[in-house]
């Protein structure tokens, strides 16, 4: 994060800053960034990551504990999230500048997505003023009657020409939703979120309504064993930290857990049906770490804190030519896994 932060692109109080919620809202995937469900763009806000109103005693404290340049800047994209109402209001996200894993986290999120935010803002509105009135479109308050009537009887025009533009250009995503239990035992559900397009949908739909199956009952297992091997993994990843004393760490507990599905596909062969799925996480945990003075001296109760993300994917798959046969999924693997241990 020690890139030097000149350029125009800022957060200005008091206006408006619509094609900057936009661009923080595409690179963003359309999502909250705190609690991670899809956000319509006409309700999503601007939050700071690290409060704007934080004073300059506060502000020094932070860059030191965070690992921030000098000249980092509040109002700057590296700094700068799109948030639902709900997430930015006052019994949303509080104080989250206590939490430093998390802070850390969404720093290191908001300053990879930067480049193409700053690119947006710069070349909005280039071309001439279709970019603008495609934004008050977007922005439009659809609840006044005569606003909403006049947007169902042009946007049809709109999707029409972006579909005839360039194939699959007219592919628009949605989300869903899906509840998962990974714990009979002591009732924990997780949740996951979806993105569909148009192949995502048609995937759902072959597979509750030719299989029969739900969607839930597909995930259960392979996120349950996703979820496992983000448990030992952390475990691993403590008792192997270089120290120079020996670790020992007990179960790892999770302050959050996150899990969306980003790319749904099927394809045929061999009289089955294979499902596809593709996704992406991100965790936080904590864990009681003992340390054990390698010259017999004792030992040390400490607690270890993991921030880990990655990506992953499993298969199902459904036999075709057995009419009363369930989709089976297959063992989910961790394509992809990035952890961040501190022991204190």
């Amino acid at each position: 994060m020690g890139r030097k932060t000149a350029t125009t692109v800022r957060y200005r109080a008091g206006r408006a800053n619509r094609v900057l919620r936009l661009a923080l809202w595409e690179a963003w995937d359309s999502k909250c960034y705190w609690c991670t469900k899809p956000l319509q763009f006409s309700v999503s806000q601007i939050d700071h990551i690290i409060p704007k109103n934080v004073t300059d005693a506060d502000l020094t404290r932070l860059k030191a504990a965070y690992g921030l340049p000098d000249n980092f800047d509040v109002q700057d994209p590296q700094n700068l999230a799109p948030i639902c109402p709900p997430c930015n209001g006052v019994e949303g996200k509080g104080d989250s500048t206590r939490q430093a894993g998390v802070t850390m986290s969404h720093l290191a999120a908001a300053e990879k997505r930067r480049p193409a935010v700053v690119a947006h803002v710069q070349a909005f509105g280039r071309s001439g003023k279709v970019a603008t009135h495609l934004l008050e479109a977007a922005t439009a308050d659809l609840s006044q009657p005569d606003i909403r009537r006049e947007f169902l009887d042009t946007a049809p025009a709109v999707v029409q020409v972006l579909a005839m533009t360039e194939q699959g250009i007219g592919d628009y995503r949605s989300f869903r939703e899906a509840d998962v239990c990974v714990d009979d035992e002591d009732g924990l559900w997780q949740r996951i979120d979806v993105a569909l397009d148009d192949r995502g949908r048609l995937t759902i739909s072959l597979l509750e309504n030719l299989c029969a199956s739900d969607l839930e009952d597909v995930l259960q297992d392979p996120i349950t064993q996703l979820i496992g091997e983000m448990h030992s993994r952390v475990t691993a990843g403590f008792e192997a930290m270089e120290t120079g004393d020996p670790i020992t760490a007990g179960p790892p507990t999770s302050d959050f857990i996150t899990i969306n599905i980003d790319s749904l596909d099927f394809r045929r062969y061999a009289g089955q049906v294979e499902f596809t799925f593709e996704g992406a996480f991100e965790a936080g945990f904590a864990a009681s770490v003992v340390r054990s003075s390698s010259d017999g001296g004792g030992t040390d109760d400490l607690q270890g804190d993991a921030m880990v993300s990655g990506t992953y994917s499993f298969v199902a798959d459904w036999d075709l030519a057995d009419e009363a046969a369930r989709v089976q999924p297959g063992d989910c693997t961790v394509e992809d896994w990035d952890q961040d241990l501190s022991v204190a």
